[in-house]
């Protein structure tokens, strides 16, 4: 069985690229997937070196195209900066594990 079954909510991408004719970027959508995010427990935060903000973990199907920094949009409208991205490309459930922090206004 493929870890798909667990992808339960669609996620919206954005990313930071330039505005035609000018030096200005703006945050464009670029897709919108199915995934898995949940929160990251005390220690797991500890262990990655984050102690002052709230953190996620979510998984998405191996071929998305998913860039550090990139802003994800959840279903109830959450946004989440992406921090860290590990492809796992091995094996029945390939997949990507992202690391989400809290996007700061």
């Amino acid at each position: 069985m493929s870890i798909h079954r667990f992808f339960d909510q669609n996620v919206t991408i954005r990313r930071l690229k330039g505005i035609a004719g000018g030096n200005m970027k703006a945050f464009q959508s670029t897709a919108t997937v199915e995934a898995h995010i949940q929160g990251l427990d005390n220690e797991t935060r500890r262990v990655l070196g984050i102690t002052e903000e709230r953190a996620w973990k979510a998984w998405f199907d191996v071929d998305t195209v998913l860039e550090e920094n990139d802003v994800l949009t959840d279903e109830a409208g959450t946004q989440y900066n992406v921090r860290e991205i590990t492809k796992k490309a091995y094996g029945v459930n390939q997949h990507l594990e992202v690391i989400l922090m809290e996007q700061s206004d």
